[in-house]
């Protein structure tokens, strides 16, 4: 069976994150028995030529390389203007050309439709009429031209109010120009390193001017000068999806091209993939509620090459001298790690005597660092480490005997969920994303955003009225490579 792959960077590319290193694992998987081609698009943008075209590599897979794609990818920095996404014709060629180099293909499987373009996907099916086109809900792009459905950076979008909502999300504060232009250096940079030398003091002086303008727009939150005729709505105050009002709306594209945006993805899915798989229950909940055809969805949980570790760890059964919780992961406001540190200020003294924290997370927010060595007072310690590796992380979580996932977001299915219930550690989590699956034991499951409802679950853990023990009275949703290529290849055949 030929399988083709899609991510907007390959899975070995920095940036590529937990996508990828799933994707490389999976690419390994299937090589053993099957044909892989590794496809990419939207990161890559030459020097020279600027239309769009493929570069081919063959090593240990055959990679396709889109280079100069009309939408650049990651996703935040197209948010302003989903029309390129909808209307350009650019890639439409693509298909047909990975006909000619690859001839029929079995499977198409995309991970995200960051970097592409609506009409490259239509194009796709009738170049492959054959095959089965499947796509994995890593994030929520294709209803959400931000990725997340996070609104604002504040709150869950329950309802986009027919794109309203979306105009008022972010202000734009990326210059697509600018980011390709950047790329084209760096592509230039590694093809031409002795003209870095020449070149660096204009890029360097070009980078510190663009981040004074970046921050002065960040100081005065205003969204960018209108050229030529107005591209957004009026100045208005549209309520948001929480009731929250912003009174400047970001000027961005009209409520009415979003709304394309997300119906046009949503029409992608009932004629052009054969079936959609969520990565979570949770996921699968979300998407439908918000268009995706039900009956094109199926669950998927991902593999992971933790699962041996799980099988050999020790299950923590009990809090020992005390409870050691750790946080591992990003100091983003929606995978909750503020609302961590205000749950940690508000812990009361008697219990929070008795407890050690380690947090684990790049200081991407010196506030929060402060905020950290204000709290290490109160508790019994608090380790902070600035950042982790898969080499590093087994020293980082000792003594750890509860893990914490308190994301805000519908985070569909984070991976420290996974690395710590893989190294025999429970975990408490919110009720968004599909982290509270692994286990499903409403115990250790707290309403996201509540600060009592997670202090109330730290307390019955530190007075043994919770024990660890009944954490894993359930079987575990953490599933192995092979066990998940297996489900995989049932998707991926025809009879169905």
């Amino acid at each position: 069976m030929r399988v083709l792959l899609y991510n907007f960077l390959q899975p070995e590319e920095p940036g590529a994150g937990g996508v990828g290193v799933y994707l490389n694992n999976l690419a390994k998987s299937l090589a053993a028995d099957h044909e892989v081609i590794l496809l990419s698009s939207g990161d890559r943008f030459s020097p020279t030529k600027r239309e769009p075209r493929v570069e081919f590599v063959r090593d240990e897979y055959d990679r396709a390389i889109i280079v100069n794609s009309p939408v650049i990818a990651p996703a935040a920095y197209m948010f302003a203007d989903p029309n390129i996404y909808l209307e350009d014709n650019g890639l439409d060629f693509v298909p047909e050309l990975l006909k000619e180099r690859f001839g029929q293909i079995d499977v198409l499987h995309f991970q995200n439709i960051e970097g592409l373009t609506r009409s490259f996907f239509t194009n796709l099916r009738l170049s492959f009429p054959k095959a089965r086109i499947i796509y994995s809900v890593h994030n929520y792009h294709p209803v959400c031209p931000r990725v997340s459905l996070w609104y604002q950076d504040r709150v869950v979008c329950d309802d986009y109010r027919a794109g309203a909502a979306c105009t008022m999300c972010l202000a734009p504060v990326f210059d697509p120009q600018y980011i390709r232009n950047r790329r084209r250096l760096i592509w230039a940079e590694k093809a031409y390193p002795r003209l870095t030398v020449v070149f660096s003091p204009i890029v360097k002086m070009a980078k510190s001017v663009r981040r004074s303008l970046l921050k002065r727009r960040a100081a005065t939150n205003m969204p960018p000068p209108l050229v030529g005729e107005a591209a957004g709505n009026s100045l208005e105050t549209i309520d948001a999806p929480s009731g929250i009002p912003l009174a400047i709306p970001s000027r961005v594209a009209s409520a009415d091209t979003y709304a394309a945006f997300r119906l046009s993805n949503i029409a992608l899915f009932e004629n052009v993939f054969d079936r959609v798989l969520a990565v979570s229950k949770r996921t699968s909940s979300v998407i439908i509620d918000r268009g995706v055809p039900a009956d094109k969805v199926a669950i998927s949980y991902i593999g992971t090459a933790h699962k041996i570790s799980y099988l050999n760890s020790t299950k923590i059964m009990d809090i020992g001298s005390g409870l050691h919780l750790g946080y591992i992961g990003y100091m983003g406001t929606d995978k909750g790690f503020n609302f961590l540190l205000e749950v940690l200020e508000r812990v009361p003294d008697g219990i929070a005597s008795s407890m050690t924290i380690t947090i684990a997370a790049k200081n991407t927010f010196p506030e929060r660092r402060a905020r950290m060595e204000n709290l290490s007072k109160k508790y019994k310690e608090l380790r902070y480490f600035d950042g982790y590796t898969h080499d590093n992380i087994d020293s980082v979580l000792k003594g750890v005997n509860v893990g914490l996932i308190p994301v805000l977001w519908e985070d569909n299915l984070p991976q420290t969920a996974i690395e710590l219930v893989s190294r025999g550690i429970p975990i408490i989590t919110s009720d968004r994303g599909g982290a509270q699956e692994i286990a499903d034991n409403r115990d250790f499951i707290f309403h996201a955003g509540r600060h009592d409802d997670l202090i109330d679950r730290l307390r019955g853990i530190c007075e043994r009225k919770l024990p660890l023990a009944n954490f894993w009275k359930s079987e575990m949703r953490v599933f192995s490579m092979e066990e998940h290529l297996k489900d995989l290849l049932w998707h991926y055949g025809r009879n169905h």
